[in-house]
């Protein structure tokens, strides 16, 4: 009886042991989870009641999803959103981490936003004639201030990846260089372009090109090929230009801010609420018409701005467009239309209800976004309305953009790696055009690059248009390019598919057909790019000697053995 009592005790010592157990340690752990998760869902329902009444809302970003994105990205602050007023109101996402990083929580962000946007009751409401008011306000992108001037409609919400300065405050005297800026761009290492002398004097000369080239390029050009080999910064300006106005090319330059100042932003990007789109991405919405800056931007400016009968055109809910004016041509899509979706594609593939607006729904450009992981959203093309507008900033005329053109060709890089078996990279290219702008001397030319080649123990390929490779074909060859020798022409647009650092040399048309958009597409993706100035017009032919071609393509071939040199080499400072 005596061990039975004992146990009794010892059982009801043992339970009211865990009962003060309980009391003071786990029940307090209870009652302060349960108030959390009271007081978050009060919170969550206030924010939701805020954005319901609210026609430019805050992003309330799931705190599931933050954590998601934050734990598999190293060494990256705690992101915020912030509703800033100044310089304009916009929504800013603060991220200081690696440039694919801050894109990748930027998509996620876009995507918490949409979810908010889509539950809004002006969602279901019909689209009314946007641009039937009698006095349109027209704001275009050409101009600096015109994120200010958009920033004034309440329809549109403007969200940016501000410029992220690594920098610290104690070093505030060392000058920006993109050697060591992971943040802002996919690329670091640069090199320095070169051409020959009439080329040259083409450039440093002002006025002597319709499209300003002297500006564009500060009226700097050099001829010393062996300059190339340095590693070197991005210069600023070429984060800031802009195509110029033929009629300022003689001007004295741009304004001083374009040289020493780094733009605001990385990216940016607009939600626009109700409105009509065109296939030049011009849009109506309300009393605004939005012209960005993009080929044939002042006739778009300067043309009508009402849509009378707006019920003619099919309406969708969301869309996100990216067609430009000419944007059928294969230098158009692949530089200017395509890469405006580039640093999105993860918010486009999360949502494929959202239809993709291109200029032509033809197999090329259906290819090129199942390449992108884009199959499941539906391409539409004209005219139409729609109740959410993603907009992306447009890519200006043949003037690439840095960010989404980088983005772009690391897409591509990323796929060929994974998917096409790429070949050891060897490969001396020459672009055999059939029809128009074709090198005049394009059987001596092959001769002299092939014999060239082989001397130095590489592959030779000649790219034919006629009959043109398969678009897969040409992004593995490419990639696997040392050397691209092409006339003036749109298969110079493939050398967006191959590795930072390949040399390119290019037959440039005089003018007034002189275009240097393949410098500015070579120099922003970090390739080694050569100008030939042809002898005389180039409307049916490229006339460069053979024998210039030559010595040009052995000289670079020299640099390229000697690869050691290059890859060891310090980025210095612009």
């Amino acid at each position: 009886m005596l061990l039975d009592e004992e146990k009794r005790r010892a059982i009801d010592l043992m339970r009211w042991s865990k009962r003060k157990l309980f009391v003071n340690y786990r029940l307090p752990w209870y009652i302060a989870i349960l108030s959390g998760f009271v007081a978050g869902t009060c919170v969550f329902y206030y924010q939701q009641k805020t954005l319901r009444n609210s026609p430019n809302p805050s992003i309330v970003w799931s705190d599931n999803a933050t954590r998601r994105i934050i734990n598999r990205i190293k060494k990256c602050a705690e992101p915020t959103w912030n509703q800033v007023q100044d310089p304009f109101p916009a929504l800013k996402l603060d991220a200081p981490c690696r440039f694919f990083d801050r894109i990748r929580l930027l998509n996620e962000a876009l995507i918490q936003m949409r979810l908010q946007l889509v539950n809004k009751e002006w969602m279901s409401k019909d689209t009314r004639n946007h641009s039937g008011d009698n006095k349109i306000n027209i704001v275009g992108a050409a101009k600096d201030n015109y994120l200010h001037q958009l920033a004034n409609f309440s329809q549109v919400t403007i969200v940016t990846l501000p410029w992220y300065e690594q920098i610290q405050q104690s070093h505030k005297t060392q000058r920006w260089s993109s050697c060591n800026d992971t943040s802002n761009l996919v690329i670091q290492d640069y090199y320095q372009w070169t051409a020959d002398e009439n080329l040259c004097k083409l450039i440093r000369t002002p006025g002597m090109t319709n499209h300003g080239y002297d500006v564009i390029y500060n009226r700097t050009c050099t001829t010393e090929v062996n300059r190339t080999i340095q590693k070197q910064s991005l210069n600023v300006l070429a984060l800031n230009a802009k195509p110029t106005d033929r009629s300022k090319s003689a001007e004295p330059g741009y304004p001083l801010h374009y040289y020493n100042t780094l733009p605001q932003n990385t990216l940016h990007f607009h939600i626009i609420r109700h409105g009509i789109v065109t296939p030049n991405s011009v849009v109506y919405s309300g009393n605004l018409k939005l012209v960005q800056l993009a080929c044939r931007y002042r006739l778009f400016l300067n043309s009508g701005g009402k849509h009378v009968n707006v019920s003619k055109f099919p309406q969708y809910e969301e869309i996100f467009p990216i067609s430009q004016y000419w944007g059928y041509g294969f230098f158009h899509k692949m530089v200017e239309n395509i890469p405006r979706l580039a640093p999105f594609v993860d918010f486009l593939r999360r949502n494929p209800q959202i239809k993709i607006l291109v200029k032509e729904r033809d197999r090329l450009t259906r290819e090129i976004l199942d390449i992108l992981g884009l199959s499941q959203n539906e391409m539409i093309s004209g005219v139409c309305r729609a109740k959410l507008i993603y907009l992306p900033r447009s890519v200006m005329c043949g003037f690439a953009g840095v960010q989404e053109t980088q983005i772009a060709s690391s897409l591509y890089h990323n796929y060929i790696q994974l998917n096409l078996r790429p070949e050891k990279r060897n490969k001396v290219i020459l672009i055999r055009r059939s029809g128009k702008r074709k090198f005049k001397y394009q059987a001596l030319i092959e001769k002299a690059v092939k014999n060239a080649t082989l001397d130095y123990k590489l592959d030779f390929v000649v790219f034919k248009d006629n009959p043109l490779p398969s678009f897969r074909e040409t992004m593995r060859m490419f990639y696997a390019a040392v050397l691209v020798v092409a006339p003036h022409g749109a298969g110079l647009s493939n050398v967006i598919f191959s590795q930072p650092g390949t040399f390119v040399i290019e037959g440039v048309c005089r003018p007034p057909r002189a275009n240097l958009c393949y410098l500015r597409l070579s120099h922003i993706l970090g390739h080694h790019w050569h100008g030939l100035l042809s002898g005389d017009g180039c409307e049916w032919e490229v006339n460069v000697a053979a024998e210039t071609i030559m010595l040009t393509v052995r000289q670079h071939l020299q640099i390229i053995t000697n690869n050691g040199s290059l890859e060891q080499s310090q980025c210095i400072r612009y």
